[in-house]
This record gives C-alpha cells, sequence and structure tokens, in this order.
C-alpha cells in the first residue's frame, strides 16, 4: 500500500482533533501534578536544611558558652575610667542585662594561654556576644561585636546562688560578693520558631 493510499484509505486508524486535545489536557494536568509535587518536595527540603542550620548554631551557642564558663577565671577588670568590674556579672559593662565574664582559653603565641572578657545579652531580637581583646580597658578599647542568633522572641540569665555550704536558688540578678558564691547560670530563650529552650551550665569556682 502506497502512502497516499494509506492516507486516504478511511480503514487505517488515525487521531481525530479531539482527541489530540483530550490527550494534551491529561499531560498538562499530569504535569502540573508532578510540579507541584516536586515543589512540595523541595520546598520541605530547604525548610529542613534551615532548620538543620538553625539547630546546628544553637548547639555552636550552647557549646561555646558552656566551655567559657567552665573556665571562667575568677579575674576583675577596670574599665576604661580606671573602675573595677567584678570577674562576672548579670549585666554587661553598659549595664544591659546578660552576662559578663573572664575566662581561659585564649592562645596568644607560644601556645601559651591568656585570659579574655566576653559578654552575651540581648539586642534586637538577637543573642550578641561582645569579645575584648584585653581585660584593662583604656578609652580607645573597642569590643568585637558578634551575632550568635536571631529572630529570638525572649532571652534571659538566671544564676543559682548559694552560700558556700548551703543550698541555694535561682536570681535573675547576682552581684559578685564574699558571702555567695555561683554555682551555675541558665540560659532560657524563646525562638520564633521553637518553644522555650533552656540549659544549664555549671560555674568553675
Amino acid at each position: 500500500m502506497t502512502l497516499r493510499k494509506a492516507i486516504t484509505n478511511p480503514k487505517c486508524p488515525g487521531f481525530t482533533l479531539l482527541e489530540l486535545m483530550v490527550a494534551i489536557s491529561i499531560f498538562a494536568i499530569v504535569s502540573l501534578l508532578t510540579m507541584g509535587g516536586m515543589t512540595t518536595v523541595l520546598d520541605t527540603q530547604q525548610h529542613t536544611e534551615e532548620h538543620l542550620q538553625r539547630l546546628t548554631r544553637l548547639q555552636m551557642v550552647f557549646t561555646i558558652l558552656s566551655r567559657e564558663l567552665q573556665q571562667f577565671s575568677p579575674r576583675s577588670i577596670r574599665d576604661e575610667y580606671g573602675a573595677v568590674i567584678e570577674s562576672i556579672s548579670s549585666e554587661t559593662s553598659e549595664g544591659v542585662s546578660g552576662i559578663e565574664f573572664s575566662h581561659q582559653g585564649r592562645f596568644t603565641l607560644g601556645s601559651k594561654v591568656s585570659l579574655q572578657r566576653v559578654a552575651y545579652y540581648f539586642e534586637d531580637e538577637q543573642l550578641v556576644k561582645k569579645v575584648w581583646r584585653v581585660l584593662d580597658r583604656v578609652e580607645d578599647t573597642r569590643p568585637v561585636k558578634q551575632i550568635l542568633l536571631d529572630n529570638i522572641e525572649e532571652l534571659n540569665f538566671s544564676f543559682y546562688v548559694a552560700q558556700l555550704q548551703d543550698e541555694g536558688d535561682w536570681q535573675d540578678t547576682w552581684i559578685e560578693d564574699e558571702e555567695t558564691q555561683l554555682r551555675a547560670v541558665k540560659l532560657s530563650l524563646k525562638m520564633a520558631d521553637y518553644d522555650e529552650i533552656y540549659r544549664i551550665f555549671p560555674i568553675n569556682n
């Protein structure tokens, strides 16, 4: 059978215009469903990765703060005006509620370990850390500021204070004195994508 006869022969099956339109419509619907599923998978994957990155940053903050508090040093400092600031306090040098303290663990040339002053506090829905490269400050001493976490709704430090031989209790503020001893610090924070989270860090006195 020649091609001309095959085309003009009514017994040869073919597709009508309606059948082609139905087939194209079905293909378009399947494609849309497939794309929708892929979009959902990609969005879920992105959300999971962002959640994992945020959780990793949170764990990093807990690890760093725990290590620095374990390396706490009872070394008071002097501010830019010569005033004495205790070795650990429940507010920063600027009077902001948080925690500021001296700790060991900063390596210098010759593999020597020196002291460092750090502060953690809440500002503009962020957990902020300040690091001073020197302990006793002068007029031009400027700290290095780091943003550790964002999208924070609430952040609080509390302090477990006790007599030297007695049981203690948690307080919102603490100032170093000779009659009491700070034994632990609790960090509580509430984030936009988490319920309230807290960690307790023991203090090495």
